[in-house]
């Protein structure tokens, strides 16, 4: 009955959050438009018996031509109906100064096919999005035309003006009706329909980048955008019967399978100015004096289009084969599951082979993103804010403000550091498809095939749970499997060397038995993941001031190191009080429901992607929360974190 009332709590807060914040939101600005010491003052409005749709039609001085579009696409009834929207209204001026830039002069020059594209692109279905919430750079929630708007700040002397997609700004924010918000726009949002490749080609910045690319024909593995033979109807049997997590979130299939790029890229003016390279000559001479270095053994190799080319080598690792904008490098997954006072990591695979790209957050610095910190922030590469988010139909690009490369030091570095990954980041599709990150309690279910980097029987199924403050997961969000499971993963690449492997996860009585394996060998004895970690073949006792004997649990890690299992890190926590024995804000440290299972001593002689498979014994749910990889020497002088 606890956990039961626990549950139903949980789904009304989700249901009434928003609601709240708005109502908290219009006092706020009530009580400060009574201080005539304040000038500049945003004039928050809400209207609780009008919809959006109506709220437009009222103000037709200023949008009868996006009325009229609505009324075309028969998308106004939508906004007239319950629901919620955040919608950027363009104003008559901007539409008829959008006509005229494409030699247009009514919206009768556009077939109904675009026109429903353009509207699209203006409204967000699924969230209301006040201005309180919208962060640098793309918003979480993408358009009804599935694509993402951006936010940017700009100066205009003393102001700081809001703009939307870069160009259009926003006229007057935050027009609240009962199914949602609007915002008023001076021009019409046309997200570029150029994939990554081509909006690069048209971008003078980086000529030099792009000469490159073509070059050494890695353009070629920039071009998929969409699966097209993938229809989510088809597979509406995996939603049957419904299964409803614990946060209130039902299963629900992937409504498309998107494919989506990121590069980094160093301009014109930063390799001229910082390097003195003006020609693809000299570029190449810096690729080769870089990565002769790490790989002596392919110094020999002269075609540029050979993966194993020095200059092959530096383009391939701009490049990563997901999309990720400025905030989805690392900032998206610093949930309230993160505790603040210690550094978070995050480790992506480049599309140079076998090799990663270490971002971090330094709590003790302003930013974000230092990328390839390897002595001291000043080192680090960064993304250009100004210049950053750069959207194309797949992918999206960034300015660095440095030359990325992974040069010896990156290469000593990686080799020689715990390397702990969200088993989320394993899954270009999670990120591709805006699941990882997105700010919201969903869930999904994905058929077989729709994860690449995944294999599974026809009776496993394969699940991910987004970020949800009542389970004390790592980055608070969770791959797991149903069903009578047997999956292999394929891990990002590891840098050669000998490791120490640990399987974290969370276990409660639903989950079952499993097998567990490393490259297709046993990692001993099945796996209980029903036992928590008070359970005497665990041995798990809470660190606590009064244990005299132990008050920091250290000769506790021991014991429990001798079993072959860890404490969970003390980096993290859960939030929401549930009601299921977790304790609100507590470390996965001082939880009995969360371990790290050692999964033994490895020894990889180069550096390559493995294999981790999962096997059920006896049946119940498997839960996947991250990987870690230690170096056998860093052991003893290891952390808590």
């Amino acid at each position: 009955m606890i956990k039961l009332n626990a549950m139903i709590k949980d789904i009304f807060y989700n249901a009434c959050h928003k609601l709240i914040r708005i109502n908290l939101l219009l006092v706020v600005l009530l009580i400060g438009t009574l201080s005539s010491c304040v000038e500049d003052i945003v004039v928050y409005r809400t209207e609780t018996k009008e919809m959006m749709g109506d709220y437009l039609e009222r103000r037709s001085d200023e949008f009868s031509e996006f009325n009229r579009m609505l009324d075309t696409t028969k998308v106004m009834g939508l906004l007239k109906a319950y629901g919620e929207y955040t919608c950027f209204a363009p104003t008559n001026d901007a539409l008829f100064a959008f006509y005229h830039s494409q030699g247009r002069t009514s919206l009768n020059d556009y077939p109904l096919d675009t026109i429903k594209m353009m509207v699209y692109n203006h409204i967000i279905k699924g969230d209301i999005l006040t201005s309180d919430l919208f962060n640098y750079g793309r918003l979480p929630d993408q358009s009804m035309n599935e694509r993402y708007i951006t936010i940017d700040t700009v100066h205009v002397g003393s102001s700081i003006v809001l703009k939307v997609n870069k160009t259009a700004s926003l006229l007057e924010k935050d027009q609240l009706v009962n199914n949602g918000v609007v915002h008023v726009i001076s021009e019409v949002l046309n997200p570029s329909q150029l994939t990554s490749i081509e909006a690069i080609a048209k971008d003078s910045t980086f000529s030099l980048f792009y000469q490159a690319l073509q070059l050494t024909r890695l353009t070629d593995k920039l071009l998929l955008t969409k699966d097209d033979s993938y229809k989510w109807e088809n597979y509406k049997s995996l939603l049957t019967p419904p299964f409803t997590q614990g946060g209130g979130s039902v299963d629900e299939l992937p409504l498309s399978r998107k494919f989506g790029f990121t590069l980094l890229m160093e301009s014109d003016a930063t390799y001229r100015d910082k390097y003195g390279i003006t020609t693809i000559e000299q570029l190449k001479a810096k690729a080769k004096e870089i990565y002769d270095q790490v790989y002596p053994e392919d110094a020999g190799i002269t075609d540029i289009t050979n993966p194993r080319n020095s200059f092959n080598r530096f383009i391939a690792y701009h490049m990563i084969n997901k999309q990720l904008s400025y905030s989805k490098f690392i900032n998206d997954y610093d949930t309230q599951h993160m505790i603040k006072t210690y550094d978070m990591y995050e480790y992506i695979e480049t599309m140079c082979p076998n090799t990663l790209m270490e971002v971090r957050i330094v709590r003790s610095v302003p930013g974000a993103n230092f990328i390839n910190m390897v002595n001291s922030t000043d080192d680090a590469v960064q993304i250009v804010k100004s210049n950053s988010d750069n959207d194309a139909t797949n992918g999206v690009y960034h300015e660095i403000d440095k030359i990325l490369a992974y040069d010896i030091n990156v290469s000593t570095h990686m080799s020689s550091i715990r390397i702990r990954m969200d088993a989320a980041s394993f899954f270009p599709e999670l990120t591709n498809n805006n699941m990882r990150g997105n700010g919201k309690v969903q869930s999904w279910v994905f058929p077989k095939g729709y994860i690449d980097g995944l294999t599974c029987t026809e009776t496993t199924r394969f699940c991910y749970l987004n970020s949800f403050g009542g389970y004390l997961d790592y980055e608070g969000d969770e791959v797991y499997l149903k069903g009578v499971y047997d999956f292999s993963v394929k891990t990002p690449p590891i840098p050669a060397g000998t490791y120490e492997i640990r399987f974290g996860y969370q276990p409660t009585g639903g989950r079952g038995v499993a097998q567990l394996y490393w490259d297709s060998i046993p990692c001993g004895i099945p796996l209980d993941l029903r036992m928590n970690a008070d359970n005497p073949m665990i041995g798990y006792v809470q660190p606590s001031s009064t244990n005299l004997d132990d008050p920091y649990g250290y000769e506790n890690d021991k014991m429990m190191r001798n079993r072959g299992y860890m404490k969970g890190p003390s980096s993290y926590q859960d939030f929401i009080d549930m009601g299921w024995g977790y304790g609100l804000k507590q470390s996965a440290r001082n939880n009995i429901h969360c371990v790290r299972k050692i999964l033994g001593i490895y020894t990889f002689d180069k550096p390559g992607k493995h294999s981790f498979t999962v096997k059920a014994v006896i049946d119940g749910q498997f839960m996947f929360d991250f990987l870690e990889f230690i170096p056998v020497e860093l052991i003893q002088s290891e952390g808590i974190d």
